[in-house]
Parts: structure tokens; C-alpha cells; sequence
């Protein structure tokens, strides 16, 4: 006799193999989230080193590279007196929202400045609305930016995934 269909072994078979497919893969698609609001920190970080070389080499190219504090001119008719100074520390910009929102752009509903740090001006951070505020450097989901604290070093950009 010849029937058409399946036995009941083959269909569970077939059920098996594919939890075992959901099982490994559903993982990977859990953290989607996570990792595009990551990516998108990243991109935001980019953009904050690309904005702390182009102060540093004006600040180089006006010769107060190696002091603690001085400004210099970005061209955008802000600042004191409107005259486009942005003040810097050892030719970076310093950590203070008011210059990295001159100097950087981030769309208001998706991202927000913090200052965090014990020190006032030492690192302004950038998180996402989407997440907690965040209290500490160490909280996760932002991407913060700490100043140089003496001439010849480097500032700090860093990244914390969010989860």
C-alpha cells in the first residue's frame, strides 16, 4: 500500500532539526538591539575624534598647543564675545558640553551630553535617549571623551557596548 505523506518519525525529525536551527541561531538575533545602538556609538565616537584632531591642529597651527588653557578659532561666530574662540586645554577642546555641541552635531532626540567624572571639565559623555542616563564612566551604552592632562598627551575616547 502506498500512501502519501509523512510518518510520524520524519515530521519529528524535521521538528528537531529545527529547534536545534532555532536554538543556535535565535541568539544572534536577540542582540540586534544592542549591537545597532553600539554601532551607532561608535559612529558618534568617530565624529568626536574627527572634531578633537581638527581643534588640535589649529591649536598647533596658532602655537598654543602645549598650554593649559587657550581657545581657538572654529569659524562658527559662538563663543565669547561671538568670535568663534573654542577654549582648549593642551590644543584639545575641553569637556564641557556647551563646546562639544559646538563643535559636534547629534540629533537632540536620539542622543544627549552628560558630564561625568569627579572633576568638573575633565569628560563629557554622549549617550543614547533610548537608554538609562547614565551616572558613572563605567555605565554602559555612551560614548565619553576625556581631556589631556598635560601637554604632549593624548585625550580619551571611549566606548561602552551597550547591553
Amino acid at each position: 500500500m502506498h500512501s502519501k505523506g509523512f510518518t510520524l518519525i520524519e515530521l519529528i525529525v524535521v521538528i528537531v532539526i529545527l529547534g536545534i536551527l532555532a536554538a543556535t541561531a535565535a541568539p544572534k538575533f536577540i542582540n540586534l538591539k544592542a549591537e545597532s545602538q553600539t554601532a551607532t556609538l561608535q559612529g558618534v565616537m568617530a565624529t568626536m575624534q574627527g572634531a578633537a584632531a581638527m581643534v588640535h591642529s589649529k591649536s598647533i597651527v596658532k602655537g598654543n598647543h602645549k598650554l593649559q588653557n587657550s581657545s581657538v578659532n572654529i569659524g562658527d561666530g559662538q563663543g565669547v564675545g561671538g568670535n568663534g574662540e573654542l577654549f582648549v586645554s593642551y590644543g584639545y577642546p575641553l569637556a564641557n558640553i556647551s563646546e562639544w555641541q559646538r563643535l559636534i552635531s547629534v540629533d537632540a532626540n536620539t542622543f544627549s551630553y552628560r558630564a561625568l567624572g569627579g572633576t568638573t571639565g575633565r569628560v563629557v559623555a554622549i549617550y543614547r535617549n533610548d537608554t538609562a542616563a547614565p551616572i558613572r564612566i563605567t555605565d554602559p551604552c555612551l560614548v565619553y571623551y576625556e581631556k589631556p592632562s598635560a601637554a604632549g598627551e593624548l585625550p580619551t575616547f571611549t566606548l561602552n557596548e551597550c547591553i
